[in-house]
């Protein structure tokens, strides 16, 4: 296969950066993220690749990789990357991206679960571990799944029964309206 870097293969890494602030650009492949990443092994695009797939513009291989929903964000690649580049920023990007395009996915539940965890967050200003156990659970078509672990948690005190807003849900919320708003004007790649 051969792949010509041109204006339009660029566009989406420009797309991205206006997005993330991040400039994928700067990668030169040393690998270091990937060689950190935890979760690397089931990857079908490791995080090099994943760069350098956005530097060619290959958004669909992307997408049809499931990379971005098996990443943990445990933050290892942003601590050993040689050029500052925050690569879950990216992908928090791309995830973001992901929700206006109908690409296949092959892991279906993890972009909803990441929809219901925003949705709470957005909601209280955290998120709600009860309410997103049932959510997600609900999701899945399995309602009954955990409620083993949930007596003795709720009994142990570590899940609220009922959920409470942070102190600053509301900030929250304006940011995250202003995100959408800036979102709402992003062009598709």
């Amino acid at each position: 296969m051969s792949i010509v870097v041109s204006k339009e293969s660029l566009k989406f890494s420009r797309d991205l950066q206006t997005l993330t602030g991040e400039n994928v650009l700067l990668c030169y492949q040393c690998k270091k993220c990937t060689l950190g990443c935890p979760s690397a092994y089931a990857m079908r695009m490791k995080p090099h690749e994943l760069m350098r797939a956005i530097q060619l513009g290959l958004s669909k291989e992307i997408y049809w990789s499931g990379t971005i929903w098996i990443c943990l964000s445990c933050e290892t690649c942003n601590t050993r990357c040689p050029q500052d580049i925050n690569i879950l920023r990216v992908i928090d990007g791309l995830r973001e991206m992901s929700k206006k395009f109908e690409y296949y996915n092959p892991y279906p539940v993890i972009p909803s679960s990441h929809r219901i965890f925003m949705a709470l967050v957005k909601r209280f200003g955290k998120v709600y571990e009860l309410g997103l156990a049932l959510l997600i659970n609900l999701r899945m078509l399995t309602p009954f799944k955990d409620i083993d672990m949930a007596f003795p948690m709720l009994m142990k005190g570590k899940l609220k029964p009922l959920p409470h807003k942070s102190r600053g849900a509301k900030e929250l919320q304006q940011v995250m309206a202003k995100i959408r708003t800036l979102e709402s004007s992003y062009p598709p790649p």
